[in-house]
């Protein structure tokens, strides 16, 4: 079976970044270059002292959990997160998360991993900016926003686990536009693509965990063409954000199947009807990807279709007793969420009630209460969850 055309979706982000790619190239002009041989001229030359003076940020985030059920009791010291910024030149800047999970490769029970979240440099060219090195692909809000302090609930969504597989990286180079009010922001790359597997290796994509095990890597492609992604995201109002992302490239060895990931995801404020209680914040996030079969894939029992969608009400409140003992940041929050997720197999619903308590902005403890239903399986007890995040 031959390489497929692509669909409407993925040759519009084509046409558009080779636009992005031309007029990025015209804007650097040979005046700007000169502006930027000066400034290494009078850097190395001038007043420090013949050194680069860089303005280097390093921090990062923790998290802890705790996870009890009838058949658990586990403390798990999820993920530590050192970030590292650094403004290079007035033009160029670079940044980077470097992942420790679960302690890392060497710890006793061999099951944790270090990896890179992502690490690229961006370059301004003058209202646009080229991003090139390790990107975090722009599929859905959760892939691009997943720190756990400032996620409300403990778990990310099934969403964001099977169908957009966080954290998904991938090797690639692309330009990021920004609307000149700041009300809207698009994102394109061209990337290495998912490594679904073939028929003789075995496949990665399976209704179990969808394309997670599939995610790209960062050392090759293969002999396949790039793949294409990109998200819009549009700012209508303060505290509404609506984004529409999509992917589509190859994702068997050979190059000749795609697969399509499209995502929708929406945050806002509810706040018609409600003073009683107040402004309630609504995260939706809902995705869907098509994957292109042939005969050995079909009956490996690659799925045609993965799909998951989540809702998430959050209220947050300002208790007096907390001001009192942590100050002015702290608050607290009430969450309800609701997944459903189809990869072709048992359809999996879960729901999630969460309370939590912020000391400031950068830190929080979590208590979750999660219920799990399966379909054509019996309904496992309840899973309550405890966690705490912060930022350093």
């Amino acid at each position: 079976m031959g390489q497929q055309d692509g669909s409407p979706v993925a040759k519009w982000l084509c046409w558009l970044l080779v636009v992005v790619t031309l007029t990025s190239g015209w804007s650097i002009g040979s005046a700007q270059q000169g502006n930027l041989e000066g400034d290494l001229a009078g850097n190395l030359d001038g007043e420090s002292g013949g050194q680069r003076m860089r303005d280097v940020q390093i921090g990062g985030y923790l998290d802890l959990e705790l996870f009890i059920d009838s058949n658990r009791f586990d403390f798990r010291n999820h993920r530590l997160v050192p970030m590292l910024d650094a403004v290079v030149t007035e033009h160029v800047h670079f940044s980077c998360e470097i992942e420790f999970e679960y302690g890392g490769p060497q710890v006793a029970t061999a099951d944790g991993e270090v990896k890179v979240e992502y690490a690229h440099v961006d370059v301004d060219l003058g209202g646009w900016q080229l991003r090139t090195g390790a990107i975090l692909v722009p599929l859905g809000s959760t892939n691009l926003h997943h720190d756990s302090p400032i996620r409300s609930l403990t778990q990310r969504p099934l969403v964001a686990r099977t169908v957009v597989p966080t954290t998904l990286t991938s090797a690639g180079v692309g330009a990021l536009l920004e609307g000149a009010e700041g009300d809207w922001l698009l994102e394109i790359y061209t990337l290495n693509g998912f490594n679904g597997g073939n028929a003789i290796d075995g496949y990665n994509i399976d209704s179990t965990s969808g394309i997670r095990a599939a995610r790209p890597g960062l050392k090759k492609n293969g002999d396949r063409s790039p793949s294409l992604c990109g998200r819009f995201l549009w700012r209508p109002e303060l505290g509404t954000e609506v984004g529409l992302s999509a992917w589509n490239g190859s994702w068997d060895s050979q190059g000749e199947l795609d697969l399509t990931i499209a995502v929708i995801d929406v945050t806002t404020e509810i706040t018609a009807g409600l003073d009683t209680i107040g402004p309630i914040e609504v995260q939706m996030e809902v995705a869907r990807v098509a994957i292109e079969l042939d005969a050995p894939a079909r009956s490996a029992g690659v799925p045609a279709q993965l799909a998951a969608s989540s809702i998430q009400l959050s209220r947050r409140f300002y208790p007096a007793i907390l001001e009192q003992w942590f100050g002015a940041e702290s608050s607290s929050g009430l969450t309800l969420r609701f997944e459903d997720e189809d990869l072709g197999g048992d359809r999996r619903r879960r729901s999630t009630i969460g309370f939590n308590i912020r000391p400031s902005d950068e830190t929080i403890f979590k208590f979750d209460l999660e219920q799990v239903m399966v379909e054509n399986q019996a309904d496992p007890d309840a899973t309550f969850i405890c966690s705490m995040a912060t930022y350093f």
